[in-house]
């Protein structure tokens, strides 16, 4: 009697196909090594949407009957709406055997993608929020240990050199179509991804004083460094360049002088002008001084409380603002030579280098100080426009009192403005602004999740 060689391996390829993945489950299960993840930490790795409803509960059912369309569901657990804080419910299904792939045309069964053995199961975790609730959905799929492979300690041997004890896992993030076949009408919110692991977010750096033994100290030496950085930077070079164009103009033709006389015969009889000299000792540098110096050492001390730590910040800029400015305003007084209208110098504000010492207002500067260390500190704009226009009282008093001459005026407060800038630049630089821009798909459209950090 003849047989069929090819009857006989279709005949055995169906039988292992059947038997064995069967025989290998249940082996697993027996000896307790199925390893598998919990459903609640697999469901927080997975990224989330929020669904809209009034009806949380008619919610949880759509989402039940979602999942048993296509899954035998083996456990749910209800969420609790009333809770403080609400209580997640979760749905799993039975590991299953998932869909394999037909043999292709004169294949025989046994190459079908069904081999090596796997299992799937779906996921789903639902947390209530107000209005609607967050939706986590994964399919975790699991598959044996090819043949061949060394055993590990301790693992089962079955027939054919297969492990038991090595499942490689897999999962898979089906928010986006479980919540279309939900409600396809809806517009869902994404949950950007967490920022554990890979992401596009890169980790904060620790700043350079993170590990001296005083770390205060180091922090105020190393932003002054970077303060002098940023003022001698080739950007803010070339403005100051700039200024000092516009103030040898403003001083070396009668703009000055014409200015000067009118300032004196139309706001120095007046009540502004009387109010200008009396902000004159807002500039005087060692009541500025002291004032600044006292700030930063309060904060330091109440360091961690809201006013501690705003005081504080506006003291350490001023100061800082003081140490990056003073140096070129006083080698700018020696270098243009300029002279005080009072003076009545033949020269008046015409710059004769290394005559005199008066070519830059040293009051103007202080006292803009503190009003542009505020203006950086503030983010309402009418906020910002006072103070900047607060920062100018001081150099007003100095043509009030007939002491400089506009050209001066302009160069000790805008000195002050470019020492503010660098500051800002400063902190900006050590408290890193993060920005992470993820693409996100929208069911059958796209579009983009912005996070930024700071």
């Amino acid at each position: 009697m003849s047989s069929n060689p090819f009857l006989l391996v279709d005949a055995v390829t169906r039988t292992a196909r059947t038997v064995l993945p069967a025989l290998l489950m249940a082996a697993c299960a027996l000896v307790g090594w199925a390893a598998e993840p919990p459903a609640a930490d697999a469901a927080k790795d997975a990224g989330g949407m929020f669904l809209p409803s009034e009806n949380g509960r008619l919610l949880w059912r759509q989402t039940v009957a979602t999942v048993a369309a296509d899954w035998p569901i083996v456990r749910a657990v209800d969420p609790d709406f009333t809770s403080t804080p609400p209580r997640e419910g979760v749905i799993e299904s039975a590991w299953v055997e998932p869909p394999g792939a037909p043999p292709g045309p004169g294949a025989l069964p046994i190459a079908s993608a069904s081999w090596p053995p796997q299992r799937q199961r779906v996921v789903v975790r639902v947390v209530p929020t107000a209005h609607g609730a967050w939706i986590d959905a994964i399919v975790e799929t699991q598959s044996i240990g090819a043949a061949g492979e060394p055993a590990e300690p301790g693992s089962v041997e079955l027939t054919g050199g297969l492990s038991a004890n090595r499942w490689n896992n897999d999962s898979r993030n089906i928010t986006t179509q479980f919540a279309a076949r939900m409600a396809p009408t809806a517009e869902p919110v994404y949950a950007l991804p967490p920022l554990t692991g890979e992401s596009m977010l890169a980790a904060r750096n620790e700043p350079p004083w993170a590990h001296s033994k005083h770390p205060r100290a180091a922090r105020f030496g190393y932003k002054v460094l970077e303060d002098y950085r940023n003022f001698y930077s080739c950007e803010s070079l070339v403005c100051l360049t700039g200024a000092f164009g516009a103030g040898a103009l403003m001083a070396n033709t009668g703009f000055d002088m014409t200015m000067q006389d009118a300032w004196q015969q139309s706001v120095e009889p007046t009540d502004v002008g009387k109010f200008f000299r009396g902000c004159k000792d807002i500039g005087e540098g060692r009541y500025a001084l002291a004032i600044f110096g006292a700030a930063g050492l309060t904060g330091l001390v109440f360091e961690g409380r809201p006013g501690g730590d705003v005081l504080g910040e506006w003291g350490s800029r001023s100061l800082r603002m003081f140490i990056v400015g003073a140096p070129p305003v006083y080698v700018m007084q020696l270098a243009t030579g300029a002279s005080r209208p009072l003076e009545n110098s033949s020269a008046g504000s015409q710059w004769k280098f290394f005559q005199d010492d008066n070519g830059v207002s040293g009051h103007a500067f202080v006292g803009a100080i503190p009003f542009l260390a505020a203006a950086d500190m503030v983010e309402s704009p009418l906020a910002k426009g006072a103070l900047y226009v607060c920062s100018t009282f001081v150099g007003f008093s100095r043509m009030t009192t007939d002491s400089h001459f506009p050209s001066q005026v302009f160069l000790g407060w805008y000195l002050a403005w470019a020492s503010s800038r660098a500051v800002s630049n400063t902190e900006l630089h050590f408290g890193g602004m993060e920005v992470s821009v993820v693409p996100l798909p929208m069911a059958d459209l796209g579009g983009l999740g912005v996070e930024t950090r700071w």
